[in-house]
């Protein structure tokens, strides 16, 4: 416990320095979005061990170097103002460049390891060149396309659209509290409420230490902790006028923290899922007590895509 609670008051930390370089310097954003992208790498890195532990591997090599791509097209199109179309051509288009090549090299490649796993499978070459890239490609997506999402969120305030001009600027720190608050409200509600009530597992092949009374606590108190945001944010005028402006009122952020709550305990029972299936207890060994990088953010990778579509609809839209 004591190594968790030191852990845990590190990263607390980091982050905490991250949101305060990022309110007292304009370059704060650029720092900001390349913490995200390190992160996405060792996710990256930890998901592809995960999957290759059983059947034909992930390619390692591409489940690092696809992120930093990510990262590098993301800022290419801030730095430039592009045009909104183009972020998604950028992107896809950095993904199928980074699976044809993953694809070409282990086509290419001549190991023992690759002849013997295609005898044993009585497959070509091409068929596990094929097959390597394809789930090296489930890297791209999780967990690197999902933490494009927090990317995006850092950077709506560079969103040309007269509604986030109604925020003078702050549209990004709302977006960026609210997708950092639900996971943590859920994942320590679900944790205490499932310590007091105990009661009936949840999943218990998947995740045997939770509960179904700290799933339904942690979604309904994570929704009314989210309701009480809406208040501080008036509170404190980092809104302006733009949530009256737009009609926004305390039931969307109810709602945002209801559904974001389950986002996050799916994120959690998915990474748990794969966990088994690699039959492994961690994703890594990187954090003391708390294990890897996937193991700190598998509810941030599920949330921040919710998060983002619902300020889209909500402020750009």
């Amino acid at each position: 416990m004591k190594k968790r609670v030191i852990v845990a008051s590190i990263l607390i930390a980091v982050l905490g320095g991250a949101f305060a370089l990022r309110l007292i310097n304009n370059y704060g954003v650029y720092f900001f979005d390349l913490i995200v992208a390190a992160v996405c790498v060792f996710c990256a890195l930890e998901f592809s061990k995960l999957i290759s532990a059983n059947g034909v591997p992930a390619s390692q090599m591409a489940a690092g170097i696809y992120p930093s791509l990510m990262f590098a097209g993301h800022m290419l199109f801030f730095i430039f103002e592009l045009k909104p179309y183009f972020y998604a051509v950028i992107q896809l288009s950095i993904l199928l460049a980074t699976m044809l090549t993953t694809f070409i090299v282990y086509l290419c490649l001549k190991t023992k390891q690759v002849k013997t796993y295609c005898e044993e499978n009585k497959i070509n070459k091409l068929a596990y060149a094929s097959r390597v890239a394809l789930k090296s490609a489930l890297t791209f997506v999780y967990p690197s396309c999902f933490l494009l999402a927090l990317m995006l969120l850092n950077r709506i305030d560079a969103f040309s659209s007269s509604n986030v001009e109604l925020f003078k600027g702050n549209l990004g720190w709302v977006a960026l509290i609210v997708t950092f608050l639900i996971p943590i409200l859920t994942d320590t509600f679900a944790m205490l409420c499932g310590m007091l009530f105990k009661g009936p597992k949840l999943c218990p092949k998947i995740s045997p230490n939770k509960t179904i009374s700290g799933s339904i606590c942690a979604t309904i108190l994570t929704s009314l902790v989210c309701g009480a945001f809406f208040y501080v944010f008036n509170a404190f005028g980092v809104v302006a006028n733009g949530f009256s402006r737009l009609g926004i009122q305390v039931w969307h952020f109810v709602i945002l923290g209801f559904v974001g709550a389950i986002v996050c305990q799916l994120g959690d029972l998915f990474e748990s899922f794969i966990k088994r299936r690699a039959n492994v207890k961690d994703s890594g060994n990187i954090f003391p007590g708390h294990g890897g990088f996937l193991d700190r953010f598998d509810s941030h990778i599920f949330n921040a895509p919710f998060v983002l579509a619902f300020f889209i609809f909500a402020f750009i839209i």
